[in-house]
Formats: C-alpha cells, sequence, structure tokens
C-alpha cells in the first residue's frame, strides 16, 4: 500500500520534480493508479507545477504524426514546458502499433531534466512488447528507473470488488421476489 505520507510528499513535488525524477506505479487492472496520478497530478498543478496528463497511447498516436510530418523533436520540446508529463497505461501500447520508438525518445529527451510519472499494469520484463528491440526496452527502463521512485500497488481490483459487492448487496428480500403473496 502507499503510505498517505508518502502521497503527501509526492503531491508537494519539490523533492522529485525539481530533479527530474521519475514515479512508476505498477499493479494489475483497478488497482487505483490512473486514480493515484490524476490525483497527484491535479495537487501538483495546485502546487504551481506544470503537469500534463495523457493515456500513452494517445501520445505516441500524436507523436508518430508528428515524427511523419518531420516535426517530432519540436512536439517533444513542447512538453518540456511541463514539469511533469503523466502517462496513463504504458503497457497497452504495443510495437504492433507504428513505430512506438517516439516513445523512447520522449524518455531520453525528458532524461534527468524534467519528470514523468507512468502507470503500467505490467513489469519490466514485459516491456519488450512495447518498444521495437530489446536494446530500446532496455535503454527506456535503464533512464526512467535511474532516478525513480516504484510503487507496487498490487491490491484486489476496485472494480471488481465494486462489482461483487453490487451483486451480493442488500437486494430484495426473498419474500418480495415473487408475486405471490405471503398469505398462500
Amino acid at each position: 500500500m502507499v503510505s498517505k505520507a508518502q502521497v503527501s510528499a509526492l503531491a508537494a513535488g519539490d523533492g522529485w520534480l525539481g530533479k527530474g525524477a521519475n514515479l512508476l506505479l505498477f499493479g494489475p487492472p483497478g488497482g487505483g493508479k490512473s486514480h493515484l496520478a490524476a490525483a497527484l497530478g491535479l495537487a501538483l498543478i495546485e502546487n504551481g507545477w506544470r503537469v500534463f496528463f495523457t493515456r500513452t497511447t494517445d501520445l505516441v498516436q500524436k507523436l508518430q504524426v508528428a515524427r511523419r510530418e518531420l516535426n517530432l523533436e519540436a512536439a517533444i520540446n513542447r512538453l518540456d514546458r511541463f514539469n511533469l508529463v503523466i502517462l496513463d497505461d504504458l503497457a497497452y501500447v504495443s510495437k504492433d502499433q507504428a513505430d512506438t520508438s517516439v516513445l523512447f525518445e520522449l524518455i531520453s529527451a525528458r532524461y534527468e531534466r524534467r519528470s514523468m510519472l507512468i502507470t503500467a499494469n505490467q513489469p519490466f520484463g514485459e516491456w519488450n512488447r512495447v518498444f521495437p528491440d530489446p536494446a530500446m526496452t532496455l535503454a527506456a527502463i535503464d533512464r526512467l528507473v535511474h532516478h525513480a521512485t516504484i510503487i507496487e500497488m498490487n491490491v484486489e481490483s476496485y472494480r471488481r470488488r465494486t462489482a461483487i459487492e453490487r451483486k451480493r448487496g442488500p437486494g430484495r428480500p426473498p419474500e418480495h421476489a415473487t408475486s405471490k403473496t405471503r398469505a398462500d
């Protein structure tokens, strides 16, 4: 679990954003990674930091368009105005999409200068499905973890738990389940 003190420290931003450090949130779907990332982003904005939140697939597509238009460097430079770029759901990007190496270029450009917060369902060992080649996968991971806080959120899915509770929920008492009355 993530402690309240740790979240408060991350939300202040002073100890990590000024140094270009990263935050990596891992865990299964429904564990609250995206929710925590969004909450931290909002708290950081309230504390005066500039934050950009996006689904990783959306940003990769935009960067791919910029590459095709020979404008990738300018697109990455525009992201430099943000102290923190939050990439939500990295594991849903796959190298089957056209040239995800733009993601590596973003990571490299921000390395040790600007911070990134990344949420992912998959551990590092599965990131070879994101980047086009093993060397790029290792290089991306190396840059991200060099100055990073890594939080593993291995908890039961909130959505699953809610669905089970709803199914078990109070419902109607058995005596009201049919149109027959108790007098029968």
